[in-house]
């Protein structure tokens, strides 16, 4: 699995992954569940990132490129 991209909330990642999966791409979101636990003082909600096969890869950054 490769890393896409990363989002500062889950809606948006959620809303790639499903646009990818409706052109065939499997991928995943992952949420650094960490800062969740253990929260920093102005760290954030950590990063949520979204992983597509390597193969895939080209072809998932091509279809969000031209999408937004």
């Amino acid at each position: 699995m490769k890393l896409l991209n990363q989002y500062s909330n889950e809606a948006e990642a959620y809303i790639d992954k499903g646009y990818l999966e409706s052109n065939g791409i499997d991928c995943e979101v992952i949420s650094n569940a960490m800062s969740d636990i253990f929260p920093a003082p102005g760290a954030g909600n950590g990063s949520i990132d979204l992983y597509v096969a390597d193969s895939d890869y080209e072809k998932a950054n091509e279809l969000l490129f031209h999408r937004k």
